[in-house]
């Protein structure tokens, strides 16, 4: 896999006890069950190891780094750290402190360590302006002032209506059955999305997003919103999809309203569910290309989705093509 390093079984043995160590809060507290089912989700999609849970121990900070020299190994373990805390919804800043030390130890912080402490402070304004700031860079290709403001002009100007640019898009309803553009179009009108350049519409922009959704196999629910974010989490190798994860899981697993229009798909709780979301993380690392960043939608839109899955190295999806809202 493009982003995934190897886990020999004694290295694997110490991601997991790192996770005992956060989830026990330095052997405090018993580990939550939902985060023991995060540890058997890592085992199976990221490890692929065999490891006994019922006796593990948890290993102290100051001890991991001196068995794991290995920088992308210690990025990805301190990633999935920094998600522990978020998934048994307490936030519980004891268990946050560990996440530190082994961050501290590790000699690694991301923006992610950043966020985690703005969301136990309940600084969820700061949190979305930096997070916003960064997005339109890493995940909207906006990476400069003019960028901004050119992409913010069009945006609107799709929004209120561009029939040069709808009409392009429109044109997919011709294309192949079974093509990414023809799916595209339907997955569109099926959930009564105006497609770019029609009135209300989303803009190109979110293009890439949504051929994520398809060619991962991610409906739109907030089952399928969670798990491609996970999904997406594997593309990036900056980090920066662990952010794009942590906000769906602020939204949908935490509720927190953090960046969800509401009158679209409204937040909930409890929608982080591990085996789902680590699946849609292993399909990520799995994947050749960056979707989001490097897919052109334009040279590939003639391909069927099977052809491009098998082309990017997606693992097969068992459920329909075009998923139905």
């Amino acid at each position: 896999m493009k982003n995934q390093p190897s886990w020999p079984e004694a290295d694997a043995k110490l991601f997991l006890q790192a996770m005992h160590e956060v989830g026990s809060m330095g052997g405090i507290a018993d580990v939550e069950p939902i985060t023991i089912e995060m540890m058997e989700s890592i085992q199976n999609f990221v490890l692929k190891s065999s490891i006994d849970l019922n006796h593990l121990k948890g290993i102290a900070p100051a001890d991991l780094p001196g068995k794991i020299s290995d920088q992308k190994k210690r990025e990805q373990l301190l990633q999935i750290l920094i998600l522990l805390p978020y998934v048994d919804m307490k936030v519980d800043p004891r268990m946050v402190e560990i996440v530190d030390k082994f961050a501290e130890h590790l000699e690694i912080h991301p923006n992610t360590i950043k966020d985690l402490h703005r969301v136990r402070d309940n600084h969820l304004k700061r949190l979305l302006l930096d997070y916003g700031r960064r997005s339109l860079g890493e995940f909207l290709g906006l990476d400069s002032a003019p960028k901004v403001i050119k992409g913010v002009i069009t945006m609107f100007h799709q929004a209120i209506g561009d029939k040069g640019v709808s009409e392009r898009y429109q044109q997919l309803e011709s294309y192949p059955e079974g093509s990414l553009g023809h799916t595209v179009f339907h997955w569109y009108r099926d959930r009564n999305w105006a497609l770019p350049g029609e009135k209300k519409s989303t803009s190109e922009l979110l293009l890439n997003h949504d051929c994520c959704h398809i060619l991962g196999g991610f409906n739109t629910d907030v089952q399928g919103e969670m798990n491609v974010a996970a999904f997406q989490a594997g593309l990036f190798d900056d980090g920066f999809g662990f952010e794009s994860l942590l906000e769906v899981i602020l939204d949908f697993h935490l509720g927190k309203a953090f960046s969800t229009v509401g009158d679209i798909i409204p937040p909930s709780t409890g929608a982080f569910h591990p085996n789902d979301a680590m699946a849609g993380y292993e399909k990520g690392l799995a994947c050749n290309v960056n979707l989001i960043r490097d897919l052109n939608f334009w040279s590939e839109a003639d391909q069927s989705v099977f052809t491009l899955r098998e082309k990017f190295n997606i693992p097969a999806s068992s459920g329909p093509l075009l998923i139905k809202p």
